[in-house]
């Protein structure tokens, strides 16, 4: 693993952990060649959306790049090493929306190569294109 690589992923996990208190928690976390990122997080009851939501905004982006994250409950089955280990977005977004067992996700965020943004409540808007519908 190249060095910025390796420092990148060390600031996400500390920021993560380090964020609420350890009510949210980094599961899965893939960065492509092309610097797109997708992650996985589980967060703990009382954690509320706009606190999700603010999360989501600071995690690292580069700029004309795609940045996902999917938000669990506690105690949802969760792909962490499906992620981790996809080598690309098209195989980790299988591993998100065609894998079954998984459990659907609470929210999620995109910001997408244009930089504009979107977060979803899946359990508000659970037909969303974002949300898992299996």
């Amino acid at each position: 693993m190249k060095k910025t690589a390796m420092i990148t992923l060390l600031m996400v996990l500390v920021s993560t952990f380090a964020y609420a208190g350890g009510a949210i928690n980094q599961f899965g976390y893939l960065k492509d060649k092309g610097r797109n990122r997708i992650f996985t997080f589980s967060y703990k009851k009382g954690v509320s959306e706009m606190e999700i939501r603010r999360h989501a905004e600071q995690l690292p982006n580069t700029p004309h790049r795609m940045t996902a994250a999917y938000y669990y409950s506690e105690g949802s089955t969760i792909p962490a090493s499906g992620i981790t280990l996809a080598k690309t977005i098209f195989r980790a977004n299988h591993v998100l929306y065609d894998i079954p067992g998984l459990s659907k996700w609470d929210y999620a965020f995109m910001r997408g190569y244009n930089g504009a943004t979107r977060f979803i409540n899946c359990m508000l808007e659970p037909t969303d294109e974002l949300c898992r519908q299996k």
